[in-house]
């Protein structure tokens, strides 16, 4: 009897035990529910964006499958089958087969979600005309924290093992293998801002059979920097950018206008911009296997600095070396093996800047009353606008211009103040360094003052490289005084277009087509008498401009190849010869 009595006690406690369990469970699983539904409306609110976002090129169309649950500590979200449209100049859907998204954390009081993506092993990108493209993807992941209000990045990072894309209607395929992507935006304890950017892939391989061709990349990479005294000037400009891109109902005009409104009212968001390219290894082959280019590496930078002072600059290169082309495209000789261009502008008053995107905000604000006020406000504008271009007053730098061929190369470092345009303060010097003068003929074609090339000759000043090799040497200036000087000699008529005048002496120069007569048969028959080798067929071509600057430089006077009324004199006082023949 007792011991029914102490069963009867044991299952009633177990039954309680069991309640209060259950009860407990299901309290949790209704506190749960806020959280998962918290987490729906924000992956919605994203997928609302993704338009907006892309100035409407891509679009959320819907799923198979969205489902947003509770994962051990964490929140899942399945999407499968997902459907996008693009709408671009080729448009389609694109079709992925599954993602899955986890929040891991909040952080900041909430305002940052910490997230885990696994991104889809298969997609598929199938046109309007059905035409479809297959991509696969092999350890795709993602890692990502976000503004919860927002919704926008403050770091990414994007892992894929490997990669492949397939066009089985044409055959065209690339793989590659591994890529990655790294972004951040660090709030510095100043209050300014910092945005490194990282890309990287390696292993490309492609074949593109309307060529058909295919080859090889070792590795294409992106590096970037941008940065800013202020981080809450930068998220007034993001937040505006948002703004602008949620309001689809305005022509892409106005909302350029509004931004450029917006934009003015917004103090220094960005100090320094700078973004880095670069690839390695690239070679192209044929179908039969044959290397049609071989390209060591190849890169490009731009830097824009100093908005945050009273000057910035902007920068810009571009540049490639050990370029290898096949025979049967560009003679071995001929092929630009390196090639450099690195040029600038610096001491750009920022101030006049500042005016300049006032004036242009003035000229496209849409908000004025009237045809006649707003046609005022626009020259208004004009006038700003030019005024504030005075005052940029900027630097022009060519850091270095190059390029080498395989008998030929040439580099050029300048600098400019002013402009030609307001001559008044404007003035200009460069030096120019080429190894292999002598063979610039051969690659003839298309070189600006080819004609000039003997005259040059006689101008340069022979000298060495840093490595022992030599060189021809200029030295570069200009001025309103003296447009174009070369080793301290005026070649301004090399660029004097207008035609002599009717009446002899005329001023004799390479043309096209060569000037000839008399008189320059007078100037070849006195070059032949000082002693200087020339043809003596009344031509007035490169060779016979060769000479002339040889007389030139020995007798002390301005060499530039053009027979002027100093050489003229120099040469034998020739007077006034009949001028026959004239130009062909």
């Amino acid at each position: 009897m007792g011991h029914q009595l102490m069963s009867s006690v044991s299952r009633r406690r177990l039954a309680l035990a069991a309640t209060l369990a259950a009860f407990f469970l299901s309290a949790s699983a209704r506190a749960a529910e806020p959280d998962i539904d918290r987490f729906r409306t924000e992956i919605d609110a994203f997928l609302g964006r993704l338009g907006p976002s892309s100035n409407g090129a891509l679009e959320w169309v819907g799923s198979d499958i969205y489902e947003v649950r509770r994962d051990g500590e964490v929140l899942l979200a399945t999407v499968e089958n997902a459907r996008l449209s693009l709408n671009t100049p080729q448009p389609g859907q694109l079709l992925l087969d599954r993602i899955e998204i986890r929040e891991i954390a909040r952080k900041d009081e909430g305002k940052l979600i910490e997230l885990a993506l696994t991104l889809p092993k298969n997609m598929m990108l199938r046109e309007v005309d059905g035409t479809e493209t297959k991509i696969t993807l092999t350890g795709a992941r993602a890692d990502a924290v976000v503004e919860a209000e927002s919704g926008r990045g403050r770091e990414t990072l994007i892992e894929i093992a490997s990669a492949r894309i397939d066009h089985p209607k044409t055959g065209t395929w690339v793989s590659l293998g591994p890529l990655s992507m790294s972004s951040k935006l660090v709030a510095e304890p100043s209050g300014g801002w910092s945005g490194p950017v990282e890309f990287e892939v390696k292993g490309i391989e492609y074949f593109l059979p309307q060529g058909p061709v295919g080859g090889t990349i070792d590795r294409i990479a992106f590096t970037g920097r941008s940065a800013g005294p202020r981080l809450d000037e930068l998220d007034k400009l993001r937040h505006a950018i948002d703004q602008l891109q949620a309001d689809d109902s305005k022509s892409p005009q106005t909302r350029a206008s509004a931004f450029l409104v917006t934009l003015s009212t917004i103090s220094e968001p960005f100090s320094t911009i700078r973004g880095e390219l670069a690839l390695e290894g690239l070679t192209v082959r044929s179908v039969t296997g044959e290397t049609l280019i071989a390209l060591a590496k190849a890169g490009s930078t731009t830097e824009v600095t100093g908005f945050d002072t009273e000057q910035a600059a902007l920068r810009f290169s571009i540049s490639h070396e050990g370029l290898d082309l096949a025979p049967s495209l560009l003679e071995n000789w001929k092929v630009p093996r390196r090639v450099v261009l690195d040029f600038g502008v610096a001491d750009l008053s920022t101030q006049a800047l500042r005016n300049l995107l006032d004036a242009l905000t003035t000229a496209t604000d849409q908000r004025v009353s009237g045809e006649s006020e707003s046609e005022a406000n626009k020259q208004q504008a004009l006038q700003q606008a030019l005024g504030a271009a005075a005052m940029l007053n900027p630097t022009f730098h060519i850091h270095n211009a190059a390029i080498d061929t395989e008998g030929v190369g040439v580099d050029l470092t300048a600098e400019a103040h002013g402009s030609p345009v307001a001559p008044k303060g404007y003035t200009a010097s460069g030096d120019l360094s080429v190894r292999g003068f002598d063979a610039i003929p051969k690659l003839s074609g298309g070189i600006p003052f080819a004609e000039y090339l003997p005259v040059l000759r006689e101008i340069g000043v022979e000298g060495t490289a840093p490595d022992g090799t030599p060189r021809l040497q200029f030295h570069l200036t200009s001025a309103p005084s003296n447009w174009i000087t070369i080793n301290e000699n005026d070649v301004s008529a090399w660029f004097d277009g207008t035609e002599s005048a009717v009446g002899p002496p005329r001023l004799l120069k390479p043309s096209d087509p060569p000037m000839r007569g008399n008189d320059v048969k007078s100037v070849q028959r006195a070059l032949a008498a000082a002693k200087i080798s020339v043809e003596q067929d009344g031509e007035y071509n490169s060779a016979t401009a060769g000479a002339v600057a040889r007389f030139q430089k020995q007798n002390g006077l301005n060499v530039s190849g053009v027979v002027d009324a100093a050489t003229r004199r120099r040469l034998g006082g020739m007077g006034d010869p009949l001028r026959q023949g004239g130009r062909n």
